[in-house]
Formats: C-alpha cells, sequence, structure tokens
C-alpha cells in the first residue's frame, strides 16, 4: 500500500480535486493523511467524511509559510501511533498532480533494492561548499545546531514534492530520533524548507540506499515558476511524466480535472 502524505491549508475543493486525482491515477491500495497546516480547526473534516480512504492527522498543527518541516515527522508518528502499515511513504503537497497512470508501478519497480527516491539530491559539507538555495542558507546560517543534532558535519537534501520513502526506513527514522532535541529545534529553528533536508538526512544516517528521479523529472516538477497550462499540455504528451508541481491556480487545476482522464 502506499500512503500519501498531503499537506493543505485551505481551500477544501482543491483537496478534494487532488484526491480525485490521486483516486483516478493511483487505483487501489492505497491512503492518504491529510494534514491540517491552518489554524481552522475544522478544515479537512468535511474531506475525510466525504473519502474513505483520507484520514486526518491528529498531529496536525497551524505552520508558517515554508516551515513545513515538521510534517513527515508528524506524520509517520501518527501512522505508526495507529498501528498503520504501508509499503511506501509518499510526500505530497497542495500544489501537486498526477497527469497520467504509472507512478504506482514506477515506484514499486524503482525502489528495488532501495530505502528512498527523491529528485536534484545533494549532499552539503558546510564547510567547504556553498549554499544553492534559500532553504541550504538558512540551514549554513543554522548549521551549528544541527550539526549537533545530526552528529556529522554534513547533511542532504531532495526536493520536496514526490519524496518517497519505504516503510521500514521511517521506522528507522522514527526509533533514532531524539524527540525531545528534535521538538526544540523543531520550534526555534529559522530553517526553511526543512522538509527537504530532515527526513533525507536521517535516512541516510540510517543507512538508506537512496535513488534519483530522472534528471528530466525536474522540468515539471519544479519550485519556479509555476506550470501553466501549456506546460501541462506537453507533460502529458510525454509518456515519461506522471505528475506535475506547482500547480497555483484553481482554473488550471479545474481544467485538469475536466480534461485529464
Amino acid at each position: 500500500m502506499i500512503c500519501f502524505s498531503l499537506v493543505a491549508h485551505e481551500n477544501e475543493k482543491a483537496v478534494c480535486n487532488q484526491v480525485e486525482n490521486i483516486r483516478r491515477f493511483i487505483g487501489r491500495d492505497y491512503m492518504i493523511v491529510l494534514y491540517n497546516g491552518g489554524r481552522d480547526k475544522e478544515f479537512g473534516k468535511q474531506v475525510c467524511e466525504k473519502y474513505n480512504e483520507v484520514q486526518l492527522c491528529a498531529y496536525s498543527r497551524p505552520l508558517q509559510y515554508r516551515k513545513t518541516g515538521r510534517v513527515l515527522y508528524d506524520v509517520s508518528r501518527w501512522l505508526k501511533s495507529m498501528n498503520i502499515h504501508y509499503d511506501y511513504l509518499v510526500y505530497l503537497e497542495s500544489d501537486t498532480m498526477f497527469i497520467k497512470n504509472g507512478f504506482k508501478n514506477y515506484l514499486y519497480k524503482e525502489m528495488r533494492g532501495y530505502d528512498f527516491i527523491g529528485q536534484q539530491w545533494r549532499k552539503y559539507k558546510p564547510s567547504k561548499d556553498m549554499p544553492r538555495s534559500p532553504g541550504t542558507e538558512t540551514m549554513f546560517k543554522d548549521w551549528k545546531r544541527w550539526k549537533k543534532y545530526f552528529k556529522q558535519n554534513y547533511f542532504y537534501k531532495t526536493s520536496n514534492p514526490y519524496q518517497s520513502y519505504r516503510y521500514e526506513t521511517i521506522q528507522k527514522i522514527l526509533k533514532n530520533i531524539d524527540e525531545k532535541k528534535i521538538e526544540v529545534l523543531l520550534a526555534e529553528s529559522p530553517v526553511e524548507s526543512l522538509g527537504e533536508m530532515l527526513f533525507p538526512t536521517l535516512a541516510k544516517k540510517s543507512g538508506a540506499k537512496i535513488r534519483k528521479y530522472p534528471i528530466l523529472f525536474k522540468k515539471y516538477n519544479r519550485w519556479k515558476p509555476e506550470l501553466t497550462k501549456n506546460d501541462v499540455k506537453k507533460a502529458i504528451k510525454k509518456d515519461k511524466f506522471m505528475f506535475v508541481h506547482p500547480i497555483k491556480s484553481s482554473t488550471l487545476r479545474d481544467w485538469m480535472m475536466k480534461n485529464i482522464k
């Protein structure tokens, strides 16, 4: 079973679109854990009532912009507390969408012999490397504390959407996390885009064998600029692309729901 971790904080219609999108292109044997990152405590409850495969993460809490670093931690430990077993945990955000079938088969095939897959994997050693993104720049500035926590002089980074972990790797990460120390860091650290660095680093430290998505996936799974209808149409025509990010426009999302079957 694939477990999708989906973080959102507004626009339940968009969340419903994402659930229906997953239904359309993933098929069976999956579940979705919805993480409510906003201040409205009722957000997401109607979605869970409408779709049996969606459960609300009880450890959800309000998040600041670009500060979603604790989402995988909260979702994975909630899954453990609920004794839910899965094969892979896949991280999704509110602006991710699948565009064709194939991701499930691709994931199970590509993960043979591997424990984690992500895009643009990089290893950073702050003592000699230069930061290449706003997130890594903030990590470099706060590296003294994180170096002490990781107990090593380097960290790893990937891009957030579609990073996927084998169940056994998640359990190793949770077992090795110092809960008191990580809570202090999550509350106090100014690091942005921490989710791109925290679990990837802990996974590698736990002995995970890592795999990269093909570099060409970056064309339609990127940070900026946001995708246009023309981008999505081009991605659909090419067999290798199964998902896209970021989809910011509600108009584009509506078009995708009506026209991509």
